[in-house]
Formats: structure tokens, C-alpha cells, sequence
């Protein structure tokens, strides 16, 4: 759990702290130094995603994914599909992911820092166009997607992430479709 030092919400300027933000706590987390390289090049991390706090992920459909996407001046992302589906000016706020390299970018940038007011979503996007950023662009629409229902044909087969969870029961209908509610006997996430 990160707790951040800004206003609570989405136009408040709380997404621009948070990549902005990430440099400077590695550096402190790791004694003034990224810990090892993972094969990041001496990154701490190769991503950083922003989600919203009602958005069910499926880590392993959106690494899976990522694997054959460039690491590097890179957005991914829903776009919206009325737009323009290869290069979207912005990604929704359910969830969307930001190269190091980006994030770096970002705690560095005047610009960015100058204008971190506003739609988080649209905000992003706006820095990362007029930046001239994120030549990499990656639309990961339809497979993240707003609940619809319960309905087993409303949760799509190749899903990385399930948005609009804001109740209790949509959580447990999610959880149940993606089969989440029984855990291995092995598993240490509980002891009966």
C-alpha cells in the first residue's frame, strides 16, 4: 500500500504524484540505489500500472500480454474505440501501465508537473502527446472491460481486467466466473 501526500481524487492531481513519486521511493527504499536489475537494465521495475481501486485484474493474462509489447516509450492501456484504436490519445482510467522509462520522464518534466490538474486519464494522455512520448502504444481493448453482469457470456475468454466493481456481490460474481473463491489446499493465502 502506497499512502501519497495529495488530495483524494481523480482530477485532483493524485496520478501525476503517484508516477512521480516512484523514483524518488525506490531510490529510498533501495538505500539510494536501485536494488538488482531482474533484467531490467537497472530499473527497479519495468512497469508501472495505475488501477482503480473497483478493477479486477488477471496479472497473468496482462504479463502474458506484455511480454510481446516494447518495454521502452510505451503506453498500454483501454483507448477508447471511437477513437483512433492503434495510437489512442488516452487511455481510460480503469487501469492503464507506464513504461520506467516514462515514469522517470514524468518526475522529471516540468511540463508534466506544470499541468498534473485535471481528468487523470485524459491528463496523462495530454502529457504524454505533447511530451511527444509513448510511441508505443498498446490498445488492450476489449479485454478489459466494464462489468456487465453475471451472465458467464459477459466475462470475456482471454480477460486481463474486469472494471466497475464498486459493489460487493459484482466482486464475488467476478471472482467466482474466473474460478478465484477456491484456492489450492497448498496455497498459504489461508490455513483452516
Amino acid at each position: 500500500m502506497l499512502l501519497l501526500d495529495c488530495d483524494e481524487g481523480a482530477d485532483k492531481g493524485k496520478t501525476y504524484t503517484y508516477f512521480a513519486s516512484m523514483p524518488a521511493m525506490m531510490t529510498t527504499l533501495t538505500g539510494g540505489a536501485y536494488a538488482g536489475d531482474g533484467g531490467g537494465g537497472g530499473r527497479p521495475y519495468d512497469y508501472v500500472m495505475k488501477v482503480d481501486d473497483d478493477t479486477f485484474l488477471l496479472l497473468g493474462a496482462l504479463v502474458e500480454t506484455l511480454r510481446a509489447a516494447p518495454s521502452e516509450d510505451a503506453y498500454c492501456g483501454v483507448g477508447l474505440p471511437v477513437y483512433n484504436r492503434a495510437f489512442p490519445p488516452f487511455m481510460l482510467g480503469m487501469g492503464y501501465l507506464l513504461p520506467w522509462d516514462l515514469v522517470e520522464w514524468i518526475a522529471t518534466s516540468d511540463m508534466v508537473k506544470r499541468e498534473a490538474i485535471g481528468p487523470e486519464d485524459v491528463t496523462t494522455g495530454n502529457w504524454l502527446n505533447k511530451g511527444n512520448k509513448a510511441k508505443n502504444r498498446l490498445n488492450i481493448f476489449p479485454r478489459m472491460y466494464d462489468y456487465k453482469s453475471a451472465k458467464p457470456g459477459d466475462f470475456l475468454e482471454n480477460t486481463i481486467g474486469v472494471h466497475q466493481l464498486k459493489e460487493d456481490i459484482r466482486w464475488a460474481h467476478t471472482l467466482e466466473h474466473f474460478n478465484l473463491t477456491r484456492l489450492d489446499p497448498s496455497s498459504k493465502l489461508y490455513n483452516f
